[in-house]
């Protein structure tokens, strides 16, 4: 099974078994500016291994090179260099080593794979397989909505590497279509692990909004609150993604991140039926079912969404859409008053306290 790209034309040929894959995007311009954030380009050798090619892609955290390994026949590989203001940033450099730390444990043919680098390094950069396809958001930036049977299979495939982190104690706490590859046969890989969860590995803080939270349109209710998670939380970031794919939008939109998540906490999102009528109800219920706001009323495990995801004809439909809230100003008003409570006035109280406290002992030592 090969993945082609669809046109507007022929929606139904997301998945095709003959067409070819494409390469991810060309970010040959930015060459310069990499030589300049990283200090590395094209044609340089990272400690006489792996010899960096072109640019693959470039963000405001790191630059991922495809490179060779020349301790490995040459294979191709991604090598992802953090640019140097990174590297001078604690809790941004603890994300880039977790992402390591944990991606190089896991080994899933839907789960990015992390080549080992044994001994010292000149630097840091993080080396994985390299993969030929595209992202799930660049497949949506070229047809939306999906095909409700090829967006179903995505979801199992992913259900199926969700269920092997959370295994294995990792929470992925980031789950986005910019973070799933979807490969030229038509597999998926999950990537990106910043900002994962591992049960016996040290907890990044968490203060306000910040890119240790998670993104707004797939996040859950309970991240936005600042716990932790749990594999739930997951899958309701699958269930916001499978949402995406079948309706073409995301289940909560809007240009400002703080009334998107806490429109998220005080209601539920349109019906997927209404956006596109073409859905099965099937679809629809297991899309809200993931959706929840109570973690205890989604799926439990990830593995329990995959098997409705793989037999929508056998699921009971429970009229989950007859039972939506919507959001109402004056809930999002008062949630909202509540976080700025927490996020701003308490820390900022706390600093005043402070400051007053070291003012009267200094004052009292004169």
């Amino acid at each position: 099974m090969r993945l082609g790209f669809p046109t507007k034309r022929n929606r139904s040929a997301v998945i095709d078994h003959g067409a070819g894959g494409h390469d991810v995007p060309d970010y040959s311009a930015a060459l310069g500016q990499a030589h300049f954030t990283v200090g590395l380009g094209p044609g340089d050798i990272l400690d006489d291994r792996f010899l960096l090619t072109e640019v693959i892609s470039q963000g405001g955290m790191a630059t991922i090179f495809k490179g060779q390994d020349l301790h490995d026949n040459n294979q191709a590989v991604a090598v992802k260099v953090p640019h140097l203001s990174l590297e001078s940033n604690p809790a941004s450099f603890a994300r880039f080593q977790r992402e390591e730390e944990i991606g190089s444990r896991l080994n899933h043919p839907f789960i990015l794979k992390f080549v080992p680098v044994n001994g010292s390094r000149s630097r840091p950069y993080i080396v994985t397989e390299y993969l030929r396809g595209c992202t799930l958001a660049h497949l949506l930036g070229r047809i939306r909505p999906l095909p409700e049977k090829d967006a179903l299979k995505f979801a199992s495939l992913i259900c199926e590497a969700l269920q092997y982190l959370h295994e294995h104690g990792v929470i992925h706490r980031d789950l986005k279509p910019s973070n799933l590859m979807i490969c030229p046969d038509g597999r998926v890989r999950v990537m990106d692990f910043r900002i994962s969860q591992a049960v016996e590995l040290r907890r990044l803080t968490f203060v306000g909004f910040t890119p240790a939270m998670g993104t707004p349109d797939y996040i859950a209710p309970e991240q936005i609150k600042g716990r932790r998670g749990d594999q739930r939380s997951d899958i309701y970031s699958l269930g916001a993604v499978l949402y995406e794919m079948l309706t073409g939008v995301p289940p909560f939109d809007g240009d400002d991140p703080f009334v998107i998540m806490n429109t998220r906490m005080t209601g539920d999102p349109p019906a997927p039926r209404k956006l596109n009528p073409e859905l099965s109800p099937q679809a629809e219920e297991i899309v809200l079912r993931a959706l929840q706001r109570d973690p205890a009323l989604r799926y439990p495990t990830a593995a329990a969404m995959k098997a409705d995801l793989d037999a929508p004809g056998q699921i009971q439909v429970t009229g989950l859409k007859d039972r939506l809230q919507e959001s109402t100003r004056w809930r999002r008003a008062l949630l909202l008053v509540r976080h700025l409570f927490f996020i701003v006035v308490i820390p900022l109280t706390i600093q005043v306290l402070l400051f007053l406290w070291l003012w009267h002992h200094h004052a009292n030592k004169r």
